[in-house]
């Protein structure tokens, strides 16, 4: 694929380094003058785990030193690794914010979703708060594998003060207490805040759920990473939750091969994307292999610089004399 554009990310810890070296060059070219890039921003979507790699944090005191405000880096913290938890007996959010910061980066936490804000409002005396920074990720995790009672339980269970915030709460509203990374609003918010901001390259560490809305059999389970099909009660749940309109009938004549929905070209979810798409520049990013041709020096440059070639190689003596040798 000769033609594909791409950087790499996620593992081997190559796109970090990547996008700091592309915002940096970026900055090149507008600081000589030879493209205007001011609007260009690098954005760099990397993963928890993959902040393990020494690569992946290798580079960012190059980033800080140098003030590219034209870099942001979102960190989808799922709190899971390929083999199991990431850090699962301390926070790994705390442990990142800690590293950026240290080395001279605007970090933005995206932690809790607005369904938490009313909860937060009326913790008057920091209970909630305080619940929540001495869970440790392993802990969160469990939360998420079982169902909203055992949150009620377990989580807010461990303080009379916080058991009594939720009495007024089903089961339910407990379990739809989101984390930040999946609520849509305060994503948006986190990327204005980091588009807004000068002077420092930009991290965004937002907390999420693996498998989030597949259902119960995947979210926040350490086997996500290897399950590769959904049962046909997993297909039917994630239908319900993402609204789509295929019929119990469909999803029952083939488990194993489920229909694909497509809402239509004329649906303003498919308009948008291709819009955006246009704008950046086609469907498929592509490699530009066409250059212009360079402006070599003039004739007389050529012919002093061949000169001093020739006496280099002459048993007579010469002596240095700017860029070229000369006799």
């Amino acid at each position: 694929m000769p033609d594909f554009w791409e950087f790499p990310t996620v593992s081997m810890g190559l796109g970090p380094m990547n996008a700091i070296m592309q915002a940096r060059f970026n900055r090149y070219l507008g600081d000589r003058g030879f493209s205007d890039t001011s609007d260009q921003r690098v954005w760099a979507f990397l993963g928890d785990g993959e902040m393990d790699e020494p690569e992946s944090r290798g580079l960012i005191h190059i980033a800080a030193t140098e003030g590219l405000d034209n870099l942001t880096f979102v960190v989808n913290c799922n709190l899971q690794r390929l083999d199991g938890p990431v850090r699962g007996n301390g926070k790994i959010i705390q442990e990142l914010e800690a590293f950026f910061r240290g080395a001279g980066w605007n970090v933005i936490k995206v932690i809790w979703g607005r369904e938490w804000d009313a909860l937060l409002h009326a913790d008057r005396d920091g209970a909630l708060v305080n619940l929540m920074n001495v869970t440790p990720d392993g802990d969160y995790q469990t939360y998420k594998a079982n169902d909203g009672g055992y949150v009620r339980d377990h989580f807010f269970g461990r303080d009379p003060r916080t058991k009594a915030l939720v009495e007024p709460m089903s089961d339910a509203d407990i379990w739809n207490l989101k984390r930040g990374g999946h609520d849509y609003r305060k994503v948006y918010a986190a990327y204005a805040a980091a588009l807004e901001h000068h002077g420092q390259p930009t991290v965004i560490l937002a907390k999420t759920i693996k498998g989030y809305g597949v259902g119960p059999s995947f979210a926040g389970r350490n086997a996500t990473h290897q399950m590769k099909k959904l049962s046909l009660s997993d297909l039917k749940q994630f239908r319900d939750e993402q609204r789509i309109p295929i019929t119990d009938a469909q999803l029952e004549a083939n488990p194993y091969l489920p229909p694909y929905y497509h809402p239509g070209p004329e649906d303003p979810a498919i308009e948008y994307m291709r819009e955006r798409r246009r704008q950046l520049g086609g469907p498929v990013p592509s490699r530009r292999s066409r250059a212009k041709a360079l402006v070599l020096p003039g004739a007389r440059s050529t012919t002093s610089c061949a000169r001093a070639r020739a006496s280099r190689r002459s048993p007579r003596r010469w002596r240095s004399s700017g860029c070229c040798a000369s006799w």
